[in-house]
């Protein structure tokens, strides 16, 4: 008799299209920022914070996929295909429901959001425009984020990650032409790699959502309008923990930048913090990828009722996140001087990096178990309590800490790395203990119509 395990794709064949498409996406934000370097510093340190309001957008759609594919890898696992297809249906609605809202939220608030960071003069005129432009398409990334989710519930996880590579060469085509041929557009550089992205976000949207109905993934156009109350409130239960901690995460981020805005090095260390947040994203693409495949194979064996299986699964990944995780930051690190040289030829700048860097090392290692046991715990259901002290642990240590390292002891940007350090390493600790005594066994979402 075959079983659910048999069925299930290996974690090599959604791993690698999934750390592909999260290496793209951040690729975007680094070139808007590796050209405006050479354009202005101003303008690449103005988008560079703008680029952290829409990772809050990116973070929160993100954890609302969460909650979808758990949904749905339920349904898919305990073999009820139209159960699944519903959930597709809302988790789309959804999903592009609120990146409307936020489209609308941002492009009216903009200029007010980047003077609360503390940004003055060319750096925030930069940062307002390209962020009233860029959130315009917060829709757009919500419903792709979804759409990505449910190609990769269906085994189909190389689909979305060759329309992003589509899209990602597009984008970089337009943000080149957009400095290159400035005096020719009827805008600014800045605005025209805003309007490049938003162009690019919508055309990868269509393409999914062709494919989607092409592939019939789940789809089914009645089901968009059949709400399923009980469905999408235990979609939200699941995604609410994930966004309140992710909210936590890029506001925290947000408010620390201005931080060390108000630091001693003020806009030297802005210009650092912009330039270590470019690249080290790209440290986390492997774990990142191998704990959503994780969570995938687990949750379609959950809904299996095979609980074993789905420990054994996710306990199984802890090696292999180490050593990647560990493997990156050291060689983002060793490499870390010539990488901020495409950036900067400010020597100043440069010395700021270094330390970052090193805790950049320990921050990526104690991140393996938010990667592997987090990502297990989410496939089972079990959020509310990690997402509460994951909020407690970003506002206390992430925030309270950083202020105080920062700005109260005099440790400048290095001390905002510390509390996240401490912070990343508290929140990993929590989440190992409660999958390993399998909180999420006993807290598991019961599968109903």
């Amino acid at each position: 008799m075959e079983t659910t395990q048999n069925k299930l794709p290996s974690i090599a064949s959604l791993a690698i299209p999934i750390a592909i498409e999260l290496l793209l996406r951040n690729l975007i934000n680094t070139m808007n920022v590796f050209l405006l370097s050479g354009y202005s510093d101003d303008a690449a340190s103005g988008v560079g914070v703008a680029n952290q309001v829409i990772n809050i957008v990116l973070m929160i759609c993100m954890a609302i996929s969460v909650g979808a594919s758990v949904i749905i890898n339920y349904d898919l696992g305990a073999g009820d295909r139209e159960k699944a297809s519903v959930s597709v249906m809302n988790s789309v609605a959804l999903a592009s429901l609120f990146g409307a809202g936020v489209s609308l939220f941002l492009f009216l608030i903009a200029p007010d959001l980047m003077q609360a960071v503390n940004l003055t003069g060319a750096t925030y005129d930069y940062a307002a425009r390209y962020l009233r432009i860029v959130g315009l398409s917060s829709v757009m990334i919500a419903a792709s984020q979804v759409l990505s989710t449910v190609f990769r519930s269906y085994k189909d996880a190389k689909t979305s990650m060759m329309v992003l590579t589509g899209a990602n060469l597009f984008n970089l085509l337009l943000t080149w032409s957009a400095i290159r041929f400035e005096d020719k557009l009827p805008f600014d550089a800045v605005e025209g790699i805003g309007w490049a992205k938003v162009l690019c976000e919508t055309l990868g949207v269509l393409v999914l959502l062709t494919l989607l109905i092409v592939k019939g993934y789940g789809f089914c156009f009645r089901n968009l309008f059949r709400w399923d109350g009980s469905r999408i409130k235990r979609m939200l239960a699941v995604g609410s923990s994930s966004i309140a901690e992710s909210l936590s995460y890029n506001v925290g981020t947000l408010l620390t930048t201005g931080f060390i805005a108000a630091s001693s090095l003020g806009s030297l260390a802005l210009s650092a913090k912009v330039y270590v947040g470019t690249v080290n994203p790209y440290e986390q693409i492997i774990g990142n990828s191998l704990g959503q495949s994780g969570q995938i194979i687990a949750g379609k064996l959950i809904g299996a009722g095979e609980y074993e299986a789905a420990q054994k699964r996710v306990n199984s990944l802890w090696k292999y996140l180490a050593i990647s995780n560990l493997s990156c930051s050291l060689l983002l690190f060793a490499f870390h001087r010539p990488l901020m040289g495409l950036f900067t030829d400010n020597p100043e700048v440069v010395a700021i990096t270094t330390p970052l860097f090193v805790f950049e090392i320990l921050i990526n290692f104690s991140r393996t178990m938010s990667h592997c046991f987090n990502f297990g715990n989410r496939a089972g259901g079990y959020v509310f309590w990690p997402g509460v002290v994951a909020v407690v642990s970003l506002w206390t240590i992430y925030v309270g800490c950083g202020y105080l390292f920062c700005n109260v002891l005099g440790l400048g940007i290095a001390g905002i790395w510390l509390a996240m350090t401490i912070d990343e390493t508290l929140r990993g600790v929590f989440c190992t203990n409660a999958f390993l005594k399998r909180k999420w066994q006993k807290k598991f979402l019961p599968q109903k119509s």
